[in-house]
């Protein structure tokens, strides 16, 4: 699941320090890779492994059993109940972020590409649990493809959602801002925005990206994003 890995559930995954990134599937449990299944060792060989991962409601952690057999490492017991309970969808991406020796945090993007504002989808929850589940920064995912050299689409979703206002994007000359010193234009098109221009061909080199890359771009208000990268190396099923 991690990097170029794949497990035989046909869940593909991508990892960047100790995070990983995967695209979820039909299949009950998830394949994890043995990189990846060491986060939750306890060293303790007579013990049961279990996997914590930290609700976006901010609740207690849930208890994933983590299993093996002869295809490698799963999060087996407790995540199907754990998806099911949050609302995730078949083809959807997980972001799993490792926190702590045995628990993980958990950003989910939707089949359009964007943050999941689970809010939305679970109304038995208290005022401060909502305001935590939209804590997070508005983001989206980009698989990269060569085409996007030259100019790179931003979700539709992400548009629709209203996170970048329409007085930003009706500027004269509209512009991102990454990492303080990049100021790539926005190309609108109709409906659609593209990050493009002479700099972004320029950035993409600086960043060494390909179509072995997934990209995870942040918007943090006023034309500011940053960017994240995961690699899955010649994993040509993320699409």
């Amino acid at each position: 699941v991690v990097s170029s890995a794949m497990g035989s559930s046909g869940n593909y995954g991508m990892r960047t320090k100790m995070q990983q990134m995967v695209k979820l599937t039909a299949s009950k449990y998830l394949r994890i890779n043995d990189e990846t299944a060491r986060w939750f060792d306890t060293g303790d060989r007579g013990a049961e492994h279990k996997a914590h991962i930290m609700s976006p409601f901010g609740k207690k952690p849930w208890g994933i059993t983590v299993g093996r057999d002869s295809n490698g490492s799963f999060l087996g017991d407790g995540w199907p109940q754990f998806v099911a309970a949050h609302g995730i969808g078949v083809g959807c991406y997980l972001v799993f972020k490792h926190v702590l020796r045995g628990t993980v945090t958990l950003k989910v993007f939707d089949d359009g590409f964007v943050i999941k504002p689970f809010g939305l989808t679970i109304t038995v929850l208290s005022p401060p649990e909502i305001e935590n589940a939209f804590a997070r920064k508005p983001q989206f995912i980009v698989p990269f493809q060569t085409s996007f050299k030259e100019k790179m689409p931003i979700p539709p979703e992400f548009l629709r959602r209203g996170y970048i206002s329409e007085e930003d994007l009706n500027r004269p000359k509209p512009a991102a801002i990454f990492s303080t010193s990049w100021h790539i234009d926005l190309e609108k098109d109709g409906p659609n925005v593209f990050f493009a221009g002479p700099l972004w061909p320029k950035f993409l080199e600086h960043k060494n990206l390909s179509e072995t890359h997934v990209l995870l771009i942040k918007y943090h208000g006023r034309m500011t994003f940053s960017l994240e990268t995961y690699g899955h190396g010649n994993n040509e099923h993320i699409e």
